[in-house]
C-alpha cells in the first residue's frame, strides 16, 4: 500500500465521557452504514456490545462484522492497530475510532495524523442529564470540558430525560464551554451516518467517494427512524467559485446544518476538482490526487448538507451560495 492510499482512507473520532452513549451511537452506526466499508478501533476491547447477529467471527483480537467492518482494540498499541487496517486499506471506505471514556479526543486525533490518516471529524457525545455534573466533579470535570472542546460537532444525548428548560440551559452551556463546535440534540444516540461521516457515493477508487444524484433535492436520510428529525438538501452550480465565496458560505451556513459533503471547481484553479467537506464550523478542501479522466464528472459545484428536520431549504442554500459569490 502506497502513502497516497493511507492519506485517502480518513478517520472520525468519537469521544464522551463514560456512558455518555458512545457505544450505542457506534453500534447504530455498524447497522445502517449505507453501504460503507467501515474499519472500527476501540479503546477498550470488549467495549463495543455489537448486535450478534451482526458479529460474523471472533478470534480474540479482531471482530469481524457481516457489514464488512472489523473493530480492533486499541489496548494493544494504537500504531499496531493502525498498521493492520492499513494494511487492508483497499477494504475500506473510513476509520471510525471510539475513545474511551476519559480519553481526550484531541490526542486521539493527533495519533491518527501521526500514522498517516486524514482527519475527518471529531463527535464528541454528551449526556443531556448529567454533563454539567460530571463538569463540575473535582476529579475529571477538567476531562470532560477537554472532551467537548475538542469536538467539531457535540452530539446532545438522552434529550428525553431532561425538561426543556434544563435542555435549553445545558445546550447554551456547551456553546459556551466549547464555542468551536456545533450542537445536535438527539436522544438514544440516534444520528444518521451522514452526519458521522458525511453522505455517501459510489467510487469506490476514492476513499472520499462522489455525491449521490437525486430527483427530489429534499431527501431524507437512509433510516426511517430519522426522517422525521433530519433532512438533507442539495445545492448544484454549473459555474466554479472563488475560494473566498466557498469560505463565505461554509462560515453562514444555519447552525442546524451539521454536515457537508461534496465537490467544487474554483475559479483559481479551473481544471481541477476539490473535496469540500464540513462538520459543524469546521470545514476543508482537499484537493483530488486522481488524474482529470478519473475525478468523478458532475456539476462544477455539487454539494450535500445533512441537518435538523426544518433548518433550512434548498432554495435558502442556493440563495446562500450565490449571495456568497458563488
Amino acid at each position: 500500500m502506497g502513502a497516497d492510499d493511507a492519506r485517502r482512507l480518513p478517520f472520525t473520532v468519537i469521544g464522551g465521557y463514560l456512558g455518555a452513549g458512545k457505544t450505542t451511537l457506534l453500534n447504530a452506526l455498524l447497522a445502517d452504514a449505507g453501504g460503507r466499508r467501515i474499519a472500527v478501533l476501540v479503546n477498550d476491547f470488549g467495549s463495543l456490545a455489537v448486535d450478534a447477529s451482526l458479529v460474523r467471527r471472533h478470534d480474540g483480537e479482531t471482530i469481524e462484522l457481516a457489514s464488512g467492518c472489523m473493530c480492533c482494540s486499541l489496548a494493544g498499541g494504537f500504531g499496531e492497530a493502525i498498521t493492520r487496517v492499513l494494511d487492508r486499506a483497499a477494504d475500506f471506505d473510513h476509520v471510525v475510532i471510539e475513545a474511551s471514556g476519559v480519553a481526550e479526543p484531541d490526542r486521539v486525533v493527533g495519533w491518527g495524523l501521526t500514522h498517516g490518516l486524514v482527519r475527518d471529524a471529531t463527535l464528541v457525545v454528551a449526556d443531556a442529564e448529567c454533563v454539567r455534573e460530571r463538569a463540575d466533579d473535582r476529579f475529571v470535570g477538567d476531562v470532560v470540558r477537554r472532551q467537548l472542546r475538542a469536538a467539531d460537532l457535540v452530539v446532545l444525548n438522552k434529550t428525553d430525560l431532561v425538561t426543556e428548560a434544563a435542555l435549553a440551559d445545558v445546550r447554551a452551556w456547551i456553546e459556551r464551554t466549547a464555542p468551536g463546535a456545533s450542537v445536535l440534540e438527539t436522544r438514544r444516540s440516534r444520528v444518521p451516518a451522514d452526519v458521522v461521516l458525511g453522505p455517501p457515493g459510489g467510487d469506490r477508487e476514492h476513499r472520499t467517494r462522489a455525491v449521490p444524484r437525486a430527483d427530489d433535492e429534499s431527501v431524507a436520510p437512509p433510516s426511517h427512524d430519522h426522517a422525521h428529525v433530519f433532512d438533507s438538501w442539495t445545492v448544484r452550480r454549473p459555474a466554479s467559485i472563488r475560494r473566498e465565496s466557498l469560505e463565505r458560505f461554509a462560515s453562514s451556513l444555519p447552525e442546524g446544518v451539521h454536515r457537508a459533503k461534496g465537490f467544487v471547481r474554483l475559479e483559481e484553479a479551473p481544471d481541477e476538482r476539490f473535496l469540500f467537506q464540513q462538520v459543524g464550523r469546521r470545514w476543508t478542501l482537499e484537493r483530488m490526487s486522481a488524474p482529470a479522466s478519473r475525478v468523478p464528472d458532475g456539476p462544477t459545484v455539487e454539494v450535500v448538507l445533512v441537518g435538523r428536520h426544518g433548518a433550512t431549504t434548498t432554495d435558502a442554500l442556493d440563495a446562500l451560495l450565490t449571495a456568497s459569490g458563488g
